[in-house]
């Protein structure tokens, strides 16, 4: 008698030992999870739950985190130092949140406030990087021709000198072929009048030089403009009713400012005049330090400015020299959206271009805009350098930039859009907190050196700063100061509390037509006493996860999930446990059967 044949069911083993990671695609490899929940690769290749943060300080109302050899911070208007008030005489931060915050030198620059602070081991000094005196009609104001040192210079006209015997270091006022007022000076040696090629002014007012220093970029603007005047107030205003000059100050007093010009008029004070004296900071909306130069860009994307050589509060002192402040106008359209240093060139983006600033050492600085990937509009933030390569979110995802052209690092994010990112670099991870459209935030860190993604939780960080060697930032929802690391800073012993974590694979059995049947799953799995970890799985995209298995114990060994065989087209499986433990491998027994 025949018998029919019965064909066995083909079997095979699947061992992952090597875990990639998070893949949010619907091709999610063997070994990476569709989604993800506190893992790390700190441990690759082997699977294992962040370690716990550290909670290094609480905050009222953060506003900003600067590391400068010290971790300074703003919290409700009030500037802190290793946890220290530090109090600020003549300066008031304003409510504005967040705030960027700079250094040069010696120097903290915070914006909006135009606002410096000089930190040295001795003292703190601070200042408005704008200083404006205004004086209205009642006031004496005095102009007078001087020497630069700010000192008076009497001088006669040449009438004068037809009945009087010129002494050596007398001055004549005259007047030149161009009917421009002239000052020369005798030379009893010679006997010739010379011309003074350097001539000066001095407007004294009560308090007129407070607040300014010398070599101070000025403008000064009046409601008069004389026959004197108009060889110094050289600009007529919008209005046409009121004159300026652009200038510096060579010498100053409290009460007295000499600058380049030359005053002819009566020495009797006006008091019908209107005048105002600025140094004025443009409106930036981001900042970065160069070559001992601050630099930034307007908020509607058309100009870029820099500070005078190694002074942060003179942006308009134009003198033809190299330490002169800088402005350029880019005539692309789009608003920047981010600056930053970078490979020593100051770089400024906006959501489709970058454009670098090549630097002078004779003040001849150049612009070059390069239309590529730029910075996501809301994600200046995400501005970070690791490893001498440049990180960043733009519009279509993360982006590295080597120097050449910008390229996108974040495929494994899926079909899923994220906004308003802000980074930080530690090691060799990048650290960028983001939000998805229905305004969910999530932490993920990308692991330059193994190239893989980790999520971790929905932390929405205001700022991240690296200090030492540990990255901190402030959490919006709980208004934390927190360490990646688990660093504890200025006598804090808080650590976070013991968190859940899991971890989600991708579909298997997409790759195969036939049914197949899970026979058992092996997981190779270190523990540490306190440590739960469940095992679940999904059939069928059925939606229910079913729980298999509970992990539990100390030490390292392997656990064999029980599973009645089940057929299915495809399935996932989830891990989810709180507390530490390292997964060293996964292993499935699959059955496959027919197609039908």
């Amino acid at each position: 008698m025949r018998f029919p044949k019965l064909q066995e069911l083909q079997r095979y083993r699947e061992m992952t030992t090597v875990f990639g990671g998070y893949n949010h695609q619907i091709s999610c490899n063997e070994g990476q999870f569709f989604d993800m929940k506190n893992m790390t690769s700190k441990y690759f290749p082997i699977l294992s739950p962040r370690q716990r943060r550290g909670i290094v300080k609480s905050f009222v109302n953060p506003q900003g985190i600067l590391d400068k050899e010290d971790l300074w911070w703003i919290d409700d208007k009030a500037l802190y130092k290793n946890g220290e008030r530090i109090e600020l005489e003549g300066v008031r931060f304003n409510d504005i949140s967040p705030k960027t915050m700079a250094k040069m030198g010696a120097y903290i620059i915070v914006m909006p406030d135009k606002i410096w602070i000089k930190a040295t081991d001795e003292e703190i000094e601070c200042g408005y990087m704008e200083n404006i005196v205004e004086y209205e009609k009642g006031t004496e104001i005095k102009f007078s021709i001087c020497d630069e040192y700010g000192r008076a210079i009497t001088w006669h006209d040449a009438d004068y000198y037809k009945t009087t015997q010129a002494k050596d270091g007398d001055y004549q006022m005259s007047v030149n072929a161009n009917g421009k007022p002239s000052l020369k000076v005798y030379s009893a040696s010679t006997g010739i009048w010379m011309s003074v090629i350097s001539t000066y002014t001095q407007i004294s007012a009560l308090g007129i030089g407070k607040g300014f220093e010398k070599e101070d970029g000025v403008k000064i603007t009046t409601n008069i403009n004389t026959d004197s005047l108009d060889n110094i107030f050289v600009n007529v205003e919008d209005d046409g009713e009121h004159y300026s000059v652009n200038t510096y100050i060579v010498d100053r007093t409290d009460d007295a400012i000499t600058i380049p010009g030359i005053y002819n008029g009566r020495l009797e004070p006006f008091t019908e005049m209107d005048l105002l004296v600025e140094r004025k900071t443009p409106e930036m909306a981001y900042i970065t330090e160069c070559n001992n130069r601050l630099w930034g860009c307007s908020k509607d994307g058309h100009e870029i400015y820099a500070s005078k050589l190694g002074d942060v509060k003179n942006w308009n002192c134009f003198r033809g020299n190299s330490m002169d402040s800088w402005a350029a106008t880019i005539g692309s359209d789009g608003k920047f959206t981010g600056a930053i240093t970078f490979l020593g060139y100051p770089m400024f983006f906006k959501e489709d271009s970058l454009i670098k600033i090549g630097v002078s050492a004779i003040g001849g600085h150049q612009t070059k805009e390069t239309m590529c990937r730029g910075v996501q509009d809301g994600s200046s933030g995400s501005l970070s350098i690791l490893n001498e390569i440049l990180y960043y979110k733009s519009n279509s995802g993360v982006c590295v930039y080597n120097g050449s052209l910008p390229y996108s690092i974040s495929d494994n994010f899926g079909d899923v859009n994220y906004y308003d990112a802000v980074g930080g670099a530690l090691g060799d991870k990048y650290y960028i907190s983001m939000r998805n459209k229905n305004n969910v935030y999530s932490l993920f860190v990308y692991d330059s050196k193994n190239g893989i993604w980790c999520k971790e939780d929905d932390t929405q960080a205001i700022v991240f700063s690296r200090h030492k060697d540990d990255l901190y930032f402030i959490d919006a929802k709980d208004k934390m100061m927190k360490s990646v690391g688990g660093t504890l800073l200025f006598d804090s012993k808080d650590a976070e509390d013991i968190f859940n974590w899991y971890v989600e694979s991708g579909t298997i059995g997409y790759s195969s037509p036939d049914n197949k049947y899970v026979g058992r799953i092996n997981i190779r799995i270190t523990l540490e006493f306190g440590t739960n970890v469940d095992f679940y799985i999904q059939y069928d995209s059925m939606g229910e996860w079913e729980h298999k298995f509970n992990m539990s114990g100390t030490g390292t060994r392997t656990y064999s999930i029980p599973l009645i065989p089940k057929r299915c087209d495809h399935f996932k499986y989830k891990i989810k446990g709180n507390g530490i433990c390292k997964i060293h491998s996964i292993t499935k027994t699959i059955e496959e059967g027919s197609d039908s």
